[in-house]
């Protein structure tokens, strides 16, 4: 569901209107009167929402869900039930994008009052919290006590931080839930949009980014590193989990409890990392990929598919560690023996 702390809501549609603003039709059987407010994934969409269904293993996931009404494809479409209000289009994941934009338009910037002041009157700063000069708080942002915000930080509408919370300089942080004794260094960036596109009829469409970043208690988050929001369903950081320096986190990344994530990783959309793993120096995972709990990638890794619990993996393609140091120590004899032979 879309956070209305940070983003536009009370918008509502019959169907029989969305099929027309987005160019899909509303499969016989279905409701044109039915009533929706917003947009979500098929796994969060509730009795008001428009979910989109574009691969064929999703399908279960649609049946079991609880949307209002779901674009699809004619293809996923044969089969399933039409009172489930099927809007069929050739490019569901757009026509979901387009909605999006008419039910969640962006927000007018709400101006902080006062010539000097950053801080909005209706921000809300708990007790010993201290601000840097030219720290910037939007409307209705809640700072924890005893945290402490660094020189030109600022601070997004709704964004809530927990309390003991360390905030370096020149962070930007929106769209975000914080929670207890985070430490985030100087430069990060957090809650802004995720690269989102879709292929449309006349080019690339942006798809709205409507979650948010939910980061657990006692998370250390390094400088310059960037954590983009969710596109419907939201970043999650879990607890305890510790990122390096100019670390990239994509939308709808769901990191869990205690890992570790070293300097220049980068985790495509998506991706899903189990408890107390830890990934070293400029690792790179594909969208969608799960890594189980308590992994080891060794630095440099390209990882390409899933990964067990308790692997530890190397390489680009990643492959368990034994292969590739055999595979290394094998390249190694060969070189030597071509060498040998003078050539």
């Amino acid at each position: 569901m879309v956070d209305a702390r940070f983003f536009t809501t009370g918008h509502q549609m019959t169907l029989a209107e969305v099929a027309d603003a987005t160019g899909a039709v509303l499969a016989p059987g279905g409701d044109d009167t039915r009533l929706v407010t917003g947009v979500a994934p098929l796994s969060q969409a509730g009795a008001t929402d428009v979910a989109f269904l574009a691969r064929a293993r999703l399908v279960e996931a649609f049946v079991k869900s609880r949307a209002a009404a779901c674009f699809l494809t004619p293809e996923l479409a044969r089969g399933l039930d039409p009172a489930r209000n099927l809007l069929i289009i050739d490019t569901p994941q757009v026509a979901h994008a387009k909605l999006a934009r008419l039910l969640h338009p962006e927000p007018p910037v709400e101006a902080t009052p006062g010539p000097d002041s950053g801080i909005s009157d209706t921000a809300r700063l708990g007790d010993n919290v201290v601000l840097a000069n030219g720290v910037v708080i939007g409307p209705r942002a809640e700072i924890g006590a005893g945290s402490t915000i660094g020189a030109g930080s600022v601070i997004g509408a709704g964004v809530i931080i927990g309390p003991d919370a360390r905030i370096g300089a020149q962070v930007c942080i929106s769209h975000a839930l914080i929670g207890a004794r985070v430490t985030i260094q100087p430069g990060a960036k957090i809650g802004q949009a995720g690269f989102g596109y879709h292929p449309g009829p006349t080019g690339l469409v942006h798809i709205p980014q409507l979650g948010r970043v939910i980061i657990g208690d006692d998370v250390d988050i390094g400088a310059n590193t960037t954590i983009d929001r969710g596109s419907g369903e939201d970043t999650v950081i879990g607890p305890g989990t510790k990122i390096d320096n100019l670390v990239q986190i994509a939308h709808n990344c769901r990191i869990g409890a205690h890992c570790v994530i070293v300097g220049q990783v980068g985790l495509s959309g998506s991706v899903v990392i189990g408890d107390g793993t830890v990934l070293a120096g400029q690792v790179g995972i594909a969208d969608h990929v799960t890594i189980g709990a308590g992994v080891r990638v060794a630095a440099k890794s390209g990882v390409m598919r899933d990964i067990p619990d308790g692997a530890t993996q190397a390489g680009s393609p990643a492959v368990d560690i034994r292969l590739f140091l055999r595979t290394n120590a094998m390249l190694t004899r060969l070189a030597g023996r071509r060498r040998g032979d003078g050539t």
